[in-house]
């Protein structure tokens, strides 16, 4: 397990068993672009599959453009798509097919504005328009930072409204520390198809 990022560690576990080369993924808040790595690195192993980042932060869009271009081969970029575009707007993408995957790591961009984060409203209807997105058996991968007020308050609803849906439609899992206060936790919402 990774020492300082385990909910991170077991975020990826998931991505991995559940995607397949060739799938459509979205990662709805880019931040440095650590996650849209991860998926790039999944996803176009094969000459298909492609990738949506976004993120209302041009600085987030540019090291994840960095990022991304530092680590991937030239021929990867073609199926990239990195939109300035906050997360509540992830219906206006132009997708080819249903994402089998949509990623969200929520709070604030690592070395950036603190007080530029994700709120709780434009969250939850950023989710309510990503149940309607996936794929009949695709997932959704949220990763909440309870450490800040609004981080804790976002946690918060996003598991009252999680705790909500259909389990007949929905099979969700919540990973929590439960000896570190505050500590980053992981919800995962697969659909039942």
């Amino acid at each position: 397990m990774q020492k300082h990022s385990p909910h991170l560690f077991i975020a990826h576990g998931y991505w991995k068993k559940h995607l397949e080369p060739g799938d459509i993924a979205i990662d709805a808040t880019c931040g440095k672009g650590n996650d849209t790595l991860m998926l790039a690195q999944i996803l176009l192993s094969t000459q298909s599959g492609q990738i949506f980042g976004l993120d209302l932060q041009q600085s987030a869009i540019d090291q994840t453009a960095a990022l991304l271009k530092n680590n991937l081969p030239d021929s990867h970029f073609t199926r990239i798509s990195l939109k300035l575009l906050c997360h509540s707007e992830i219906d206006q993408l132009e997708l080819p097919a249903s994402p089998r995957l949509i990623v969200y790591n929520l709070g604030y961009l690592p070395g950036g504005d603190k007080t530029i984060t994700t709120r709780t409203a434009t969250t939850l209807q950023s989710l309510q328009k990503a149940l309607n997105l996936i794929a009949p058996d695709g997932a959704i991968s949220v990763t909440c930072y309870p450490g800040h007020k609004e981080g804790e308050h976002e946690e918060k609803e996003l598991i009252t409204w999680a705790e909500k849906l259909s389990s007949a439609q929905w099979q969700i899992c919540h990973h929590r520390w439960i000896n570190r206060r505050a500590s980053p936790s992981l919800l995962w919402i697969r659909s039942l198809g």
